[in-house]
């Protein structure tokens, strides 16, 4: 600390050789700076100034540190505030009533969601977060009422059923009816498998009807394959909390492999489109139709002229609230005859080739949106009716 004093000292004592510099000579000026740099190293300065020296370096740090703190809260505060504005904005356009809201608001705080609008529109959002929240809450402890509002919130926000092709993030989007495998994981014969049905789902946990022949006691870990048709192939593991009455009680679980199939829902569109014919070593003729269905694996274009099967296209076209498609590679894989017999209208199915890039993602996720909202209007007109 002395050096650090030493230091300030000789800055003193150039700036008394400053002045002394304008009342006097230059050989004064020499002097003068030789005596105030002398006693500047060599001056010792009493404890209590270094005390307060360091007192006031510390004050300082302190002072930068709760303000850098103070900031960095109040930006998280001000970010945390528009995200939940932009939540209320969603939750109002899907009317969903406040008190459903509420609880969709506890979760995304206790699951410690950062974009809370995110699980308005997305399955698997919902379903991992509302996953944390019925573990630091315990589910136990959660009163029926509130259980029963959440499996509500999940039909009214098109997340059960989901559209084929769209994939199931949980055990509790299972519907009633739906056929699965199920094997004791411990023993290996054919005979320890079965197939089974799903009978009922809340929130605490679901049952199937046990397979005829197959014993398994409470407590098991058994697998189980699900086959969605359009979709996928789901297996997972859990366990068998209950059996009785030929009816297996199993717990929920969200840790499901997915194994993709090939079949895709298509959904009905109406989007421009441009087409650019790529030939063996050149760009070929540009192309304008319409695409008129999509789905994840391709969609169905009308075009003026009929191309040739395995015929290579960059499609250029915009995603309604996606943004703009460009050079999205594609294969000819049908032509149909003429629609209406025009044959200017010319139906060819396409499949990407680019496997799953940024576009194809884009396209997947329009797709999914798109059947979600087609069963929520559908929903509105049942409910009308």
């Amino acid at each position: 600390m002395n050096s650090v004093l030493q230091k300030i000292m000789f800055l003193v004592a150039m700036l008394n050789v400053t002045a002394a510099a304008s009342a006097s000579d230059g050989e004064n000026v020499l002097e003068t700076f030789g005596l105030s740099i002398n006693n500047a190293m060599n001056k010792h300065f009493p404890p209590e100034l270094i005390f307060l020296v360091i007192a006031g370096a510390l004050l300082l740090t302190v002072a930068a540190i709760l303000f850098e703190t103070y900031r960095s809260k109040k930006i998280k505060q001000e970010m945390q505030a528009l995200a939940m504005a932009k939540f209320d904005f969603h939750a109002e356009k899907l009317n969903l009533r406040l008190s459903s809201a509420a609880i969709l608001k506890k979760i995304i705080q206790k699951s410690g969601l950062q974009d809370p609008s995110s699980i308005l529109k997305f399955s698997y959002v919902f379903e991992s977060s509302l996953e944390k929240y019925y573990e630091r809450e315990k589910i136990d402890s959660i009163s029926k009422e509130t259980l029963m509002q959440i499996s509500a919130l999940r039909k009214a926000l098109g997340f059960s059923p989901l559209p084929r092709g769209i994939a199931v993030t949980s055990t509790r989007q299972f519907c009633n009816g739906d056929e699965c495998l199920i094997q004791i994981p411990e023993k290996s014969p054919p005979a320890d498998k079965g197939i089974c049905h799903v009978l009922d789902s809340d929130e605490e946990h679901w049952s199937v009807s046990c397979p005829e022949g197959l014993e398994i006691q409470a407590g098991a870990r058994v697998f189980m394959s699900f086959i969605r048709h359009g979709d996928a192939e789901y297996t997972f593991r859990t366990q068998v909390l209950d059996n009785s009455n030929e009816e297996l009680i199993l717990k929920h679980t969200i840790d499901l492999n997915r194994t993709q199939q090939r079949n895709w829902l298509r959904v009905h569109v109406n989007l421009p489109v441009k087409a650019t014919l790529m030939e063996k070593d050149h760009i070929g003729d540009i192309l304008t139709g319409k695409i008129v269905d999509m789905s994840g694996g391709g969609m169905g274009i009308i075009l003026p002229v009929s191309l040739p099967y395995n015929s290579m296209l960059l499609l250029n076209f915009e995603i309604p609230k996606r943004g703009v498609i460009v050079d999205l590679l594609v294969k000819v894989v049908r032509v149909s005859e003429p629609i209406n017999e025009n044959p200017l209208k010319i139906m060819h199915s396409v499949a990407f080739t680019g496997g799953n890039d940024s576009p194809h993602e884009k396209i997947i996720q329009f797709v999914f949106e798109k059947q979600r909202e087609d069963i929520l209007i559908m929903r509105s007109y049942e409910d009308a009716d």
